[in-house]
């Protein structure tokens, strides 16, 4: 496997100038480290995080002391509690529009037994800020303390205002191959769960290797799928990762 920072070189050269700066990257992988479990019994293998500029990773996180050694920046993931809670960061720079809620539908997903649309209100908006921060925060913890981490096949995003970056596709095989790849066989799973088709199709051919009767493929959660499709792929998470 590549160092991070070989990889990153790699994959930017085929991203080209929508590839965000290393910096991103290496606070991305940052959070991940931070929330990887000693042993990791079930890997969730996404796509990749959103774009995280220059200007992103200038908003601060204020301490947390439930998460002591949390990184102090915001990115455009998941793990940054900061993206999608502006009441967290306070910070004039922070982006109108941000956060991932299908994700954190995932996650508590892989944590509780879910059954309607309303199990998902205590990490949504629906919750007031100071409790939703709360829940998110024992979330975080509780999956660490479980074995569950998330994993992007791709290190750099491939998501760029809006749009997907250039050769995204060719992006995504060079990050698993170079780097990915190494990081998921090493943890050496229980099981691994693929989000989204496109990136099953690039990683398909290891997952049967290494993992063959050990992996399941969901849709993304933002894909075109009726209400019911996307509850019922909630609760694959459940019988995967509850089991």
């Amino acid at each position: 496997m590549l160092s991070l920072n070989d990889a990153y070189l790699k994959v930017a050269r085929i991203v080209g100038d929508d590839a965000e700066a290393l910096e991103s990257v290496q606070l991305v992988e940052a959070y991940r480290r931070f929330l990887r479990p000693e042993k990791v019994k079930i890997v969730l293998l996404a796509e990749s995080h959103v774009f995280t500029s220059d200007q992103d990773r200038e908003i601060t996180i204020p301490r947390i002391p439930e998460l002591p050694g949390y990184p102090t920046q915001y990115a455009r993931f998941v793990y940054c509690l900061g993206c999608g809670e502006r009441d967290l960061t306070g910070h004039a720079l922070h982006p109108k529009r941000d956060g991932t809620p299908q994700f954190w539908k995932v996650l508590l997903s892989c944590r509780d037994s879910v059954k309607s649309p309303a199990d998902f209100a205590p990490v949504l908006a629906h919750t007031p800020f100071p409790q939703r921060l709360q829940n998110k925060i024992a979330l975080l913890t509780d999956l660490r303390d479980r074995g569950i981490c998330l994993v992007d096949a791709s290190i750099v995003a491939l998501y760029k205002n809006g749009r997907k970056v250039h050769h995204m596709f060719q992006a995504l095989q060079e990050s698993w191959r170079s780097y990915t790849r190494d990081v998921v066989l090493s943890a050496a799973p229980d099981h691994v769960i693929c989000i989204g088709k496109g990136v099953a199709n690039v990683v398909r051919r290891d997952l049967d290797t290494h993992f063959q009767g050990k992996y399941t493929v969901v849709p993304q959660p933002n894909a075109h799928l009726s209400s019911a499709e996307h509850m019922a792929n909630f609760t694959r998470y459940g019988s995967v990762c509850c089991t």
